[in-house]
This record gives C-alpha cells, sequence and structure tokens, in this order.
C-alpha cells in the first residue's frame, strides 16, 4: 500500500515539474507580448519620415525612413500576410494577453490541485 501511495507521489511530483515548466513558458510568452503591446504603442508615435532602426537579426539593425506610420504587415499564418492599423495590431496582441492570462490561471488551478494532492500524500505516508 505504501509502495504505491509513493509511487503516486512521484508520479504527482513529476506532473508538477512539467506544469511549473509549461507555467514558466507562459510568463515568458506573457512577457514577450506586452514587450510587442508596448512596441506598438512607440510605434503609433512616429511620423512620416522619422529615422528609424529594422531589426535584421539578433542585434543587427539598418537604419530606415518610415513612409507609413500608420499601417503594419502582420502575418496571420501560412505565410499569409495583411495589412493592419497600428490599433487593431495593438488591439490583437492584446486579446493574445488575455488568453495567455486566462491559460496561465488555468495552469496555476491544476498546480495548486496537484499541490493538494501531493500534501495529502505526504501526510499518509507519515
Amino acid at each position: 500500500m505504501n509502495q504505491e501511495k509513493l509511487l503516486q507521489y512521484q508520479m504527482l511530483e513529476q506532473q508538477m515539474q512539467v506544469v511549473s515548466q509549461n507555467l514558466q513558458n507562459v510568463e515568458q510568452s506573457l512577457a514577450d507580448v506586452n514587450s510587442i503591446v508596448e512596441s506598438l504603442q512607440d510605434f503609433g508615435k512616429l511620423k512620416k519620415g522619422d529615422k528609424i532602426l529594422v531589426s535584421l537579426s539578433n542585434g543587427i539593425f539598418a537604419e530606415a525612413k518610415l513612409e507609413n506610420s500608420k499601417d503594419l504587415k502582420v502575418n496571420i499564418g501560412r505565410n499569409v500576410v495583411v495589412t493592419k492599423s497600428v490599433e487593431k495590431t495593438a488591439e490583437m496582441m492584446q486579446e493574445q494577453v488575455k488568453e495567455l492570462q486566462k491559460y496561465k490561471e488555468e495552469i496555476l488551478t491544476y498546480y495548486n490541485n496537484l499541490y493538494s494532492q501531493l500534501q495529502k500524500l505526504q501526510e499518509e505516508l507519515i
């Protein structure tokens, strides 16, 4: 009986580690998307003709002159690119933030449930 509970305990610990890693990934995604939202807000303040730096790769930039400060080209999947206003793009990213926050809450609820089960098993094993 104790052997079976010990095995359950170990399995719960492993599940908690996986869930914890998922939580970290979601938190990183949230930070990334929030950074994009901030960048869009900054971009919205630019005007036609302003000089900007365009990222070509990690740490490599080209200087460019902005021709259109109202619209952006947005990849919506499967290599399909559409034109969206800065405002609509920011709204789209805010929706992603909401979805990620909801997912984070679900993960936390699941994690807390696992933790409760783990504590119960721990008490039974002592």
